[in-house]
């Protein structure tokens, strides 16, 4: 079914029946048909040219915020790891979009640059990030985006309609490049900075297999409402939710189809005890 696909693509890292659970944070997922990974943002445009409209695929950088059906992938799924160039021009950061967050934040303090601290220990890739608006502690990185370089080209930050955890690249358009607009910092600042919010992250995070929060919060916490369910530790399967913080979902050893339906059935209690309606923030890729 792929053949022309894989004899153009030929000399690009192509990967047959690729098992997504090896990169999945939930460490849940069938195979994808093929995996490819882009060796440069050229390649990676000349990919989705030719898959539009012939072939179904999906981009995915460090696959932190979404859940694989068991089902896997009938299709190609284009990994961004490979695409994680960083350009420095003053205090400005052009990053590829398969750079991990930890990686831009390990260059702005050797550079003395100010501005993502917030973003420490946020797992995943830029382009991903940047395509939902990733933040937390009432910072977002839309706050420090200078320009977006996609599919349909070169946005200012106004251009690329970011709102809480959206933006225009979530409809479909694929991020290649990112432009960060920081600012000269102390050092020592820098770091101080950098170890409030690990503490921050660590005290109210819960460790385990999962994607961070599952639910956004929409004029409430998400986590709050779950909890005044009754929520705390409901389980299918092998699917949790966190004791500690009930927007997250914990993954002990279930399958993707166990993290669905509880998603699904905290939604569904939630609504009935509250009448509030949960929309999650987490991805879904494959079948369910």
């Amino acid at each position: 079914m792929f053949e022309d696909f894989l004899s153009r693509f030929c000399g690009a890292d192509l990967r047959l029946d690729f098992p997504l659970k090896s990169k999945s944070s939930f460490k849940v997922g069938g195979a994808a048909d093929i995996a490819a990974f882009p060796s440069s943002i050229k390649e990676l445009s000349l990919m989705l040219e030719y898959l539009k409209g012939r072939y179904s695929y999906c981009v995915l950088g460090g696959a932190t915020n979404v859940l694989i059906s068991d089902k896997g992938f009938r299709g190609v799924v284009l990994f961004t790891e490979k695409l994680k160039k960083i350009r420095l021009f003053g205090s400005c950061l052009r990053c590829e979009c398969g750079v991990k967050i930890k990686d831009v934040l390990s260059v702005c303090k050797d550079n003395s640059l100010s501005g993502l601290e917030f973003a420490c220990g946020i797992p995943g890739s830029v382009g991903g990030m940047v395509a939902m608006n990733a933040g937390c502690f009432n910072k977002s990185l839309s706050d420090v985006v200078a320009f977006v370089i996609a599919e349909g080209g070169a946005y200012n930050n106004q251009n690329c309609c970011f709102d809480y955890r959206s933006s225009r690249f979530l409809r479909g358009e694929t991020v290649f490049e990112v432009g960060f607009r920081l600012k000269i910092g102390e050092t020592e600042n820098i770091d101080a900075k950098t170890e409030k919010f690990s503490y921050l992250r660590r005290r109210s995070q819960p460790k385990g297999n999962s994607c961070g929060s599952c639910f956004l919060n929409e004029g409430f916490f998400a986590g709050k409402v779950i909890d005044q369910a009754g929520l705390k530790g409901f389980r299918v399967g092998g699917a949790k939710i966190s004791e500690e913080h009930a927007n997250f979902v914990i993954n002990e050893g279930g399958t993707a189809q166990d993290i669905y339906e509880l998603i699904k059935e905290v939604k569904r209690r939630v609504y009935s005890s509250s009448g509030i309606e949960l929309h999650e923030e987490i991805k879904f890729v494959g079948e369910f």
